[in-house]
């Protein structure tokens, strides 16, 4: 067989061969380069939360440290516009002296390493020169690896993006509304709400970028919460009850048309109503029974029955069966004066009028002072005043 030589450099196969597609070993790596990124690249991050595009989508940083994130925002713009030649199906970034032990690989690997040599980010735009050096095979006929180096320079420029845009511009597309249900909040209520809102929407911003807080307003029945998304109005709804409980409802709003879809664009009110009862409420049922809240959930309630002082736990559902609900009562102090082993003679502690009633289930002691709750007429014990 008559001897081959390289279409490019004219050596013999013999010497610089096996030929690859007409060209020797040499000759085939230099018209075939493996590392095609380009030689600059721009991006952007935002000035005001720092966020930026990972593959088109806008994602909040690992760090607020300002020269971190510089650093994090071009790594992550030269990944992903590292451009390789399509033979190569595999790639892994390693560490430079990784990289440097590597002799050999699988056709349509390759190994990247990559590391900033020169940076300015005293202003912007941050100017950072990275290194970039890879190893490749990319024929099963190469003796020597793909071995290839090339300097990047990455222009990182500030920007607003589209949240912040919105947030600036004061955008809000739902109201979260929290009341009571036939009573205002108490400011207990509103601190421990407020701090949950707060707690839960770093939580969802996590996931929902546009769930933030653009406003909260205080009002005399309740809390408003101006939100940049209603799917995270919805969803502190949610917290609230589960917590609290309560009710959830909607309303809606037509505030415009889309200019793009000629669509009708709605802002939505998500209203949260916790229950009428607070802790210390007394209530009925439609047997009669008296009792005293002592805890309010997302569960249900907690309820000590003053007839029995045995607690109960009602969920919502078995609380609206039994037709709990606020009564009417009257709350006194009296001294135990007497005992009998049926009654209790008491002294009310303001008017010095005497009266008795049954021994309740519950341990009494004579000459000590006990909080009653008067309900049409009958006396039940609440518990014994405690003394400074």
């Amino acid at each position: 067989m008559s001897e081959r030589f390289c279409y490019r450099c004219g050596i013999s196969e013999t010497e610089g061969g096996p030929l690859i597609d007409g060209l020797c070993q040499v000759c085939f790596r230099k018209e075939n380069p493996v590392l095609l990124v380009e030689d600059e690249i721009n991006t952007e991050l935002c000035q005001n939360c720092g966020s930026y595009k990972v593959r088109g989508t806008w994602v909040d940083p690992k760090t607020y440290e300002l020269e971190d994130l510089i650093f994090e925002v071009s790594d992550n713009a030269l990944m992903e516009n590292l451009s390789v030649d399509e033979r190569i199906k595999e790639i892994k970034i390693v560490p430079k002296e990784e990289l440097e032990e590597i002799g050999d690989l699988f056709t349509g690997e390759a190994y990247v390493s990559f590391e900033p040599i020169d940076w300015h980010i005293e202003y912007f735009p941050a100017i950072i020169t990275y290194e970039i050096e890879i190893k490749a095979r990319i024929h099963e006929l190469q003796r020597e690896l793909h071995h290839e180096k090339k300097k990047v320079i990455i222009y990182v420029r500030q920007t607003v993006c589209p949240r912040c845009q919105k947030f600036l511009g004061g955008y809000f597309e739902a109201i979260l509304q929290v009341r009571a249900e036939d009573r205002k909040l108490t400011k207990e209520e509103r601190d421990k709400i407020s701090k949950l809102v707060e707690e839960k929407v770093d939580e969802i911003m996590k996931r929902d970028r546009m769930g933030f807080i653009q406003d909260t307003v205080e009002k005399e029945e309740g809390i408003d919460f101006y939100m940049g998304s209603t799917s995270a109005a919805r969803k502190l709804a949610q917290f609230i009850r589960d917590k609290y409980g309560g009710n959830i409802s909607e309303a809606y709003q037509l505030i415009g048309q889309d200019r793009v879809t000629s669509k009708e664009v709605y802002r939505t009110s998500v209203s949260i109503r916790l229950p009428k009862f607070r802790r210390g409420d007394i209530v009925g049922d439609k047997k009669g029974n008296v009792y005293k809240v002592e805890e309010v959930t997302g569960k249900g309630l907690s309820l000590k029955n003053l007839y029995t002082h045995e607690s109960e736990h009602k969920d919502w559902k078995s609380a609206k069966r039994d037709e709990i609900d606020t009564i009417d009562h009257e709350k006194i102090e009296a001294m135990v004066t007497s005992l009998t082993p049926r009654e209790v003679h008491l002294m009310d502690m303001q008017s010095y009028e005497t009266f008795e009633i049954e021994k309740p289930k519950v341990k009494i002691e004579e000459g000590k002072v006990y909080k009653l709750i008067k309900v049409k007429g009958r006396y039940y014990v609440e518990e014994k005043k405690k003394t400074d």
